[in-house]
């Protein structure tokens, strides 16, 4: 009983305060965007019937498959047991998916991995062997459950089901308030009790024509509003039984078929038609005018109706779904052609496109625009302005003034940029065009077009008015930028400066110039720019390159009010220009990509929060919402599956307990979703698995993520979301452990510290016996070395010694060497001494012949025999021969070992031989001539077998060597 009292007191401050708001207007504006999905989207019967929608957001429809459940990111088919189709779904008291077909009521349950079943609970109401056709529909009314099929209505009340028969045929059924009412054909509309077990009429079929109710909706006062298939809207009082008609929809409308109504707003109701979309009727039931946005729908059949808890709309269609979100940042407002430029004047939307100028003025409290083409002005238009109270557009085919949505053309001459007021020269205009410049004048109400100012004659889209008078800088989209001054007379250019890449810019290509903070600035390539006129040449803007990256290309740069917008690298955006630190806010902006007229771009801000774009698609207008509610929006993780050994399986999504996963797991599968996030927003995802991912990943569209071959441990991964349109999810988090093997474990590890310990102990014991028996053997190995060590030295000492022995007979080999050689020059000497004597001895003796002087001859007579006396015989030979054979005695005798024919002469030749004396040194010490000394070299050399290639110094070093060998 407690129950019914809040039941009844929730639904009565319902009632009063849905009727009583007077916020929103009868001409309300319905803006915003549809999202249309296709069987390549759900995978399933393209026909829908009915949905509902359960507390986290997931969307439930019923189709001829059966039940395709959407969270937002994902879909997913739930077949009946017998697969028929389903027309009725409802979200119970007890927050339960409940969901009819043929033969068939049951619920929609969630398992513990996230996967929907379906419940039938055909045996629990004992209605396994009622042949109760299609449910059509299911309302929850308190505690209980109305099933309405043709024949019956079924109340169902925990596990018991009443039946209620028709009349005739139940057709159609709503809950009104805290009402249900219900059509019987040909009897009337009846109303059920509060006990739920009778239906007493309400209404006879007389009052409504007895015609088909396509819905039945809640109305102020009590009353119900009716609406028919023919398209009849009536108002009914159920205290009074009666109806009054209000209007047929279809008076001015070709006729058509009303199939469902929704209420959307206390003063707006929203039609399903058969062919006509969707119809919008205050509570007159007068047509109020369509939307624009109900007319981007893809088809005109609306099977159903369905308003969200974030007041959007799903139109379940013939081929689809359609979700029209009320709630999206931008609106589509004009789609016929490519816009370059966009100009709002007393309420009129003017656009400049590839096909000319359109228009269109917006009502009253109403957003639908209905743009017209300005007659006679085809191809492309290039900028609209509002110059001195006129808007003068810039066409390819001239200039023209637009008014009252005809186009006058100012002057005979053709492609024209835009216009640029004189700065100081009231009145006075510098018409931009294709290969120059003209000078424009409005006097006295009249646009006149003067000559073309001479000098000039490049491209000037492009152009801004400098702080000097009759200054102005141009861009060329090619050729760099150009400084012109225009003589005071504005006839001529009197002079032309052309800066390019030299200059200071980083190139000559795409550079563009606007005023930011009342400052001329460049936009290129490679950044943003400003002229240094002390130097003459463009330096970087180091404030604006700090805020946009500089290696992107920043086409367009304008500031409105606290808000700086820019188009860098085709992505849009904006900054707040005086904040210390700006951050860019692109997100929301991110459908445009690509879109945007390349050095054309649009940008209209028509207030702080609202911006309006050109793009090659059409024109969109953007809300700007600050501080906006994101209570509520949960991030969901909608399914976890890993895969090992090529096996699929599911975690549960339970968060009480820790999930745990085998070892070695191939491939980790989170799927997550964010339902209450709007349908038709993008939505991106941020997610962080600790102890694997140092930080949050960026923010993506991707609605899950996978994770191979992860180790052994205890993890938790988080996601959170958001959408372009600046709401947040809360943050979800999922725990989990991966199991290790046996050998991972901790008794494991346990037992490896215990068999390590006894492995440590055992290898202490053996070392130490080891150590001991080492240290044994060392002493033993200690005295051996110890007498080695003696017997070295002894060694080394009788080493020593005989090194000295040998240096010793080293020296005196060398010695008697050198003696030797001096013997033998001493001998030489001698021999050359006693030539000398002979040849004395025989110059006086021919002297002595020619002298005929006794005197003379007495004195050379006694020099003769003073001659005598000292004359040298042969007695130095044999002192040589005795000492040079003691010096050479083992040399001479492993000579005669070699040849025992060898003469004294012969030994003694061989001893000069090898003192390396010469033929000629040799031949007067053996007293012989030259070539006797050659000769008795031959006769040697043939006795000791020398090969005559062989040399014989070398041969008889060798043999020396060998004598020495002998004697030691």
């Amino acid at each position: 009983m407690k129950k019914n009292i809040f039941y009844i007191f929730a639904l009565l401050f319902f009632h009063l305060s849905f009727f009583g708001q007077d916020s929103i207007k009868p001409n309300q504006a319905f803006t915003g965007k549809i999202k249309q999905y296709t069987r390549n989207d759900f995978n399933a019967d393209p026909q829908f019937w009915t949905m509902c929608e359960d507390n986290s957001g997931t969307i439930f429809f019923g189709n001829n498959d059966g039940v395709v459940i959407f969270d937002g990111e994902h879909w997913q088919k739930i077949n009946l047991p017998n697969n028929s189709s389903v027309r009725s779904l409802q979200i119970g008291h007890d927050n339960m998916v409940y969901a009819g077909g043929y033969n068939e009521i049951g619920t929609i349950q969630k398992d513990n991995n996230g996967r929907y079943f379906y419940k039938s609970l055909m045996e629990d109401l004992q209605l396994e062997n009622r042949n109760i056709e299609n449910i059509w529909q299911i309302h929850a009314l308190n505690n209980k459950l109305l099933c309405r099929s043709f024949d019956e209505l079924i109340v169902i009340t925990g596990k018991t089901a009443t039946h209620i028969p028709a009349s005739n045929s139940f057709i159609y059924s709503n809950l009104a308030g805290n009402n249900y009412y219900i059509q019987d054909v040909n009897h009337g509309i009846l109303k059920l009790d509060s006990k739920g077990r009778e239906l007493t009429i309400v209404f006879p079929s007389t009052e409504y024509n007895n015609e088909e109710i396509s819905a039945i909706l809640p109305a102020a006062g009590g009353k119900i509003l009716v609406t028919v298939k023919s398209g009849n809207v009536y108002e009914g009082n159920p205290e009074t039984g009666t109806m009054e008609l209000l209007n047929n929809i279809f008076t001015n409308i070709p006729k058509d078929q009303i199939i469902s109504a929704i209420r959307y707003s206390a003063d707006a109701i929203f039609l399903g038609t058969l062919s006509s979309k969707i119809l919008v009727i205050n509570n007159k039931g007068e047509v109020l005018k369509t939307p624009a946005v109900f007319q981007n729908l893809q088809d005109a059949v609306i099977h159903q109706l369905y308003k969200t808890a974030s007041n959007n709309v799903w139109a379940m269609q013939n081929i689809g779904l359609a979700f029209i979100d009320f709630k999206s940042p931008y609106t589509y407002l004009f789609n016929k052609a490519s816009v370059y430029d966009a100009l709002i004047n007393n309420n009129t939307y003017y656009l400049a496109t590839n096909q000319g100028v359109y228009y269109s003025t917006q009502n009253s409290g109403s957003q639908a625009l209905d743009f017209k083409k300005v007659p006679n002005l085809h191809g492309q238009a290039w900028s609209l302005q509002l110059l001195d109270g006129d808007i003068i557009a810039g066409h390819d085919n001239g200039l023209f003034k637009i008014e009252n949505g005809q186009a006058v053309r100012i002057g005979n001459a053709n492609g024209f940029w835009k216009v640029t007021p004189v700065k100081n020269k009231k009145g006075f205009y510098l018409a931009s065009q294709y290969n120059g410049i003209y000078l424009l004048e409005k006097n006295n109400g009249e646009w006149i077009l003067h000559n073309k100012i001479t000098g000039f004659d490049e491209s000037s889209r492009d152009i801004i008015a400098s702080d000097e008078n009759d200054t102005y800088w141009i861009c060329h989209g090619y050729k760099g930028v150009f400084r012109i001054r225009i003589n005071p007379t504005y006839e001529r250019v009197s002079s032309v400066d052309h800066f390019t890449n030299k200059n200071g810019l980083g190139s000559s290509f795409n550079v563009n110039v606007t005023r930011w903070k009342n400052e001329i600035v460049f936009t290129t390539n490679t950044g943003i720019y400003r002229f240094n006129a002390n130097n003459n040449r463009f330096e970087p803007h180091a404030q604006l390159n700090s805020i946009l990256d500089s290696s992107k290309n920043t086409r367009k740069l304008t500031e409105y009010g606290d808000k700086t917008w820019f188009v860098q690298d085709d992505e849009a955006g904006y900054f707040f220009t005086n904040e210390k630190h700006p951050s860019l806010h692109k997100d929301l902006f991110l459908n445009l990509k690509g879109s945007f007229n390349r050095g054309m771009e649009c940008i209209v801000s028509l207030s702080p929060n609202k911006v309006l774009f050109g793009t090659t698609t059409g024109l969109y207008l953007y809300k700007i919402e600050s501080n906006k509610n994101s209570d509520g929006i949960n991030t969901i993780i909608t399914q976890i599956s890993y895969s090992k050994d090529q096996e699929l399986k599911l975690l549960p999504l339970s968060t009480s307990e820790e999930a745990t996963l085998p070892n070695q797991t191939d491939i980790l599968r989170f799927e997550f979703a964010a339902p209450k996030m709007t349908h038709g927003t993008e939505v991106q995802y941020s997610y962080i698995l600790e102890n694997v991912d140092k930080n949050w990943s960026t923010w993506q569209n991707i609605a899950y993520k996978e994770y191979t071959h992860l180790r052994p441990g205890n993890y938790s991964f988080k996601v959170k979301s958001r959408n372009t349109a600046g709401l947040t999810g809360t943050e979800t988090v999922y725990k989990f452990t991966i199991l290790p093997k046996w050998y991972q474990t901790t008794l494991a590890y346990v037992l490896y510290i215990i068999g390590g310990l006894l492995l440590l102990f055992l290898i202490i014991r053996y070392i130490s016996k080891r150590m001991e028996r080492e240290h044994q053997k060392s002493q033993k190995e200690a005295q051996r070395t110890k007498k080695l060590l003696e017997l070295e030295l002894e060694q080394l000492k009788l080493q020593r010694d005989k090194e000295e022995i040998k240096r010793d007979k080293m020296h005196l080999e060398e010695d008697v060497l050198n003696k030797s050689k001096e013997l033998a020059n001493y001998t030489m000497l001698l021999a050359s001494k006693k030539d000398i004597f002979s040849e004395i001895t025989d110059d006086l003796k021919q002297l002595k012949e020619s002298v005929k002087n006794d005197d003379s001859r007495k004195k050379i007579l006694e020099m003769f025999q003073k001659l005598n006396q000292h004359k040298i015989g042969e007695e130095y030979m044999e002192v040589f021969d005795v000492n040079f054979e003691k010096v050479h005695h083992n040399f001479f005798e492993k000579l005669k070992e070699l040849n025992t024919t060898l003469t004294k002469r012969e030994l003694r030749l061989c001893a000069f031989v090898k003192m390396n004396l010469t033929n000629k040194e040799i031949s007067p010490l053996l007293n012989i001539s030259l070539r006797g000394v050659e000769n008795a070299r031959y006769r040697v050399r043939k006795k000791l077998n020398v090969n005559h290639e062989d040399n014989f110094v070398s041969y008889l070093e060798a043999v020396a060597n060998e004598a020495n060998d002998t004697q030691e």
